[in-house]
């Protein structure tokens, strides 16, 4: 089963870059499917590390594990193509939804003001 963003699969979008068509069958049926909230990025000039981990689990007042679930290895042109389709994912997310605020504190602030607004009544014409 291909992933689907916008009509477009992330198969055919690799492939669009590259100039080419074709058609890739994607079975997916044995994948693991796990939930990340962390991602840490590395690698060097030939390949680039994507470790995926849960959330973090307190070890102390100020240390914390970050449990690496899985890990991808891809070459910096697949990288740049998971890039690229990130970004129009999560640009019509915004489009959609709003912005994403990122930092935490902001979230909290905006979302005690938008409770403590005055809701808007409707006026009948």
């Amino acid at each position: 089963m291909s992933k689907e963003f916008g009509g477009e699969t992330l198969e055919s979008m690799a492939a669009n870059q590259q100039q080419q068509q074709i058609q890739i069958q994607v079975d997916d049926s044995e994948a693991p499917s796990t939930y990340c909230t962390l991602v840490r990025v590395g690698g060097s000039a030939e390949e680039v590390v994507l470790d995926f981990a849960g959330p973090l689990k307190p070890t102390g007042p100020k240390t914390a594990v970050m449990q690496v679930e899985n890990r991808i290895f891809m070459n910096p042109f697949a990288a740049k193509r998971l890039q690229m389709a990130l970004k129009q994912a999560i640009d019509r997310y915004e489009e959609a939804y709003g912005e994403l605020e990122l930092d935490e504190r902001k979230r909290r602030v905006g979302a005690a003001a938008a409770a403590q607004a005055p809701k808007a009544e409707g006026k009948l014409s």
